[in-house]
Order: C-alpha cells, then structure tokens, then sequence
C-alpha cells in the first residue's frame, strides 16, 4: 500500500473558474492522467486543502465527483479557498456521503487509513514567513487570531490522534496535513511546526505555495520531522509518493 499527498487541485465547480490565467494548461487533465497511471485503488492519497473554487456545498458536487472518481482512498484537508467546507463537521460529512472513496476528512480530528494516522488543520500564515506574491494563488495577510486558532485546532487533532493510537494494536505510522506551511525556507520555527514536532510525525505534507512562492517553502527534515510541498504546480501536476507499507 502507498501513501501519496498533493494540494491545491483547484477544481473549477459548477463556477467555471478554470486555471488557464495562472499558466495551468488544459488542468486537470495532466492531473488526472498522472493520478490515473500512479495510484491504485487500495492505496490512500491525502489531499491538503484548496481543493476546488465552489463557495457552497451544491457548487462542489461535480469536483468531488471528479475527486471520487480517481483512485485511491482519500482523506481531505481544509485549504483557505474552500468555502464550501463550513464549519459543521456533520453538515461536511453528508456533502460527502455519496463519495465513498474520499475516507475522512481532519476537521479537529484525525482520521486513520491502512497503517497510517493522519492528523492536522488548515494553519495560517506565520510571522516567520518571508515576503511572498499575494493574489488568488498567493499568500494570505498575517492575523494572529487566526494563527492562536490553528494552534488550537492542530493540538484537538493531535489529542485525537493520540486516542486513536491508544486503541490501535499495531503502532501507527504517523503523519501531518496541513494546508499553509508550517516551516518555510528560512527554516524559523513556527508555533505550528513546535505543535507539529512535538506530536513527532515521521513527515508533514502541505500546500498552499505556487509560482514564485514555491520556493519559500521548506522542503527537508527540521526537528526529527521530514517536511514535502505538494502543491499541484510545485508537485508537477501528478500526486506525490510520500510513503509506502
């Protein structure tokens, strides 16, 4: 069984909003073809946020539709353009009922898929980011709020996580998913990279870095955790091999 992450596929919904002004040729027909010929349908992708432009669950069915229908088992994270997650846990899950394929989702939890446990949260933009593009596919305004928020929601997954693993026979293997970056180029820890590491996952995966941004984003191991971007364009369009049982 193999573990495969990407983020930010960015599906255009019942909107229309394509990809073609941000250079994404033809998408997601590179994706789905590289998605297609990798992954089988017993192993599990995580896909760490942004997952399409719709704002309202009726606006999402197609993209989850299209998600459904590569393979592989798939547990979702929250990105700061899904507006149609919502808040409601409950309300989430039955926009999901008819798409079995997609097995979880982190929302102040954690969800567990073959010998994997996977936890995580949105997160935010931190202080220690460097200077990076703004614009739809660009970074978002510090607020610390938001940053205490996350913390917060990363800790709940974390604690469900450690209940999960309590009732498990065999130890799990570990991993984080998340949205914005925890640790960027820098290498400055961050409140959410300190969280991270103190739950001692063996990776991190995460998204949200595009363009010119690509390269603000810390690729590497950073205190016992091994950190992957797996933002589609910074992936190459084609889910990435993260792990394998």
């Amino acid at each position: 069984m193999k573990l495969f992450a990407i983020g930010d596929l960015h599906l255009p919904s019942t909107r229309g909003k394509d990809m073609d002004r941000f250079g994404w040729t033809g998408h997601p027909g590179p994706l789905r073809a590289a998605w297609d010929a990798a992954v089988g349908p017993d192993d599990a992708v995580l896909v760490v946020g942004d997952i399409s432009w719709a704002t309202r669950p009726n606006e999402v069915q197609s993209d989850l539709g299209w998600l459904h229908a590569r393979p592989g088992k798939k547990v979702l994270v929250k990105g700061n353009h899904d507006f149609w997650w919502g808040d409601s846990g409950a309300k989430l899950k039955k926009t999901l009922e008819p798409f079995p394929s997609v097995v979880g989702f982190i929302q102040n939890s954690a969800v567990a898929v073959g010998p994997w446990l996977v936890a995580g949260s949105r997160l935010w933009t931190s202080p220690e980011a460097p200077p990076m593009p703004g614009g739809d596919l660009g970074d978002e305004a510090q607020k610390p709020d938001y940053i205490a928020r996350e913390v917060n929601r990363l800790s709940l997954s974390f604690a469900d996580a450690r209940r999960l693993e309590a009732l498990a026979t065999t130890p799990y293997r570990k991993v984080a998913a998340v949205h914005f970056p925890p640790l960027y180029a820098n290498a400055l820890p961050t409140a959410f990279s300190a969280a991270i590491e103190a739950w001692a996952p063996a990776l991190c995966v995460y998204g949200h870095l595009h363009g010119p941004g690509i390269a603000a984003g810390f690729n590497g191991e950073h205190g016992g955790v091994r950190y992957r971007l797996v933002s589609c364009d910074a992936a190459g369009f084609a889910p990435v091999l993260v792990d394998e049982a």
